[in-house]
């Protein structure tokens, strides 16, 4: 019964054609993922957008509107030609796997349940490293991500053991929560680049939502800070400590001061970039007090 194993095994990984099969068959999954992911994208960074500003949702300005304009179009450009690349991509992946199978079949003239047995194993293990390794992966030395005792329903622990003495400012986001990508894709970044050079202020981000979408998202744009992810009942606990607010409203945000002091419960948003400067240069400007 082993000899008989053994042989089979054998068989199958000397089958050079069997293998370049199923590791194309296995690369299929991992790219149809990727385009379920870039139409998710296009309705919210292009479809909602462009509602968004027909109904003149935004009170921005007309060159503001028209430079969001421009990122979406530009937007679209770039999810359309990976979606499409993608799908091509897809159809001669299965167009030269079917045909190494054929090889494969011709040669050694297997039973059917052996290489379905190794192809099935080896589309689950390409599939589990891109989403539990590959997409985890930051290598951006400015994304922290912190951890929070399921217990605690107040940012003043995370304060003290993470931002004593600093300015902070804080953003309740959700993963699917549309208004809140926006402000990090045209927003958030001209905030961190004002402050720079400065030790005194952090950025923390409070999210809720779906864990794998959370990391996407933190990767997708680049969300240099720090990162918490909580459960919905602990998100509504924080929320409602720290704002004291009845209703959870996303995106929100709030400026802890340098003493820890909860100084400006409804902040203005990155959006709001004048107003917002104002708020955190007056609280940058205080001494800590001791």
């Amino acid at each position: 019964m082993l000899q008989t194993f053994s042989s089979i095994r054998k068989s199958i990984i000397e089958a050079k054609y069997f293998w370049l099969a199923a590791i194309l068959i296995a690369v299929v999954p991992l790219l149809a993922m990727d385009i379920i992911q870039h139409y998710l994208d296009w309705q919210k960074e292009v479809r909602e957008e462009l509602i968004a500003v027909v109904q003149n949702l935004y009170s921005f300005d007309r060159q503001k509107k028209a430079s969001i304009l421009d990122k979406v179009f530009e937007r679209n450009q770039m999810l359309m030609f990976l979606f499409y690349v993608k799908s091509f991509s897809i159809i001669l992946l299965l167009i030269l796997g079917f045909y190494f199978f054929k090889r494969y079949w011709r040669e050694k003239k297997p039973k059917l349940w052996k290489p379905l047995f190794y192809t099935i194993t080896l589309v689950a293990c390409f599939t589990l490293t891109k989403i539990f390794i590959v997409n985890r992966i930051n290598t951006n030395e400015n994304v922290r991500f912190l951890k929070l005792d399921p217990s605690i329903s107040s940012l003043q622990t995370l304060y003290k053991d993470n931002f004593n003495g600093k300015v902070v400012y804080v953003d309740f986001w959700g993963t699917t929560c549309g208004p809140c990508l926006r402000e990090f894709r045209d927003f958030t970044k001209p905030l961190k680049a004002k402050y720079r050079g400065r030790d005194d202020i952090e950025y923390l981000y409070v999210s809720q939502g779906n864990e794998y979408l959370w990391q996407e998202q933190i990767r997708k744009y680049d969300i240099e800070g720090n990162h918490v992810f909580v459960s919905e009942t602990q998100y509504e606990k924080l929320y409602r400590q720290t704002t004291k607010d009845s209703a959870v409203v996303m995106p929100h945000y709030l400026i802890i001061d340098k003493n820890g002091n909860i100084v400006e419960p409804d902040a203005k948003r990155p959006s709001d970039r004048d107003s917002l400067y104002v708020e955190l240069d007056k609280y940058l400007a205080e001494n800590l007090k001791i």
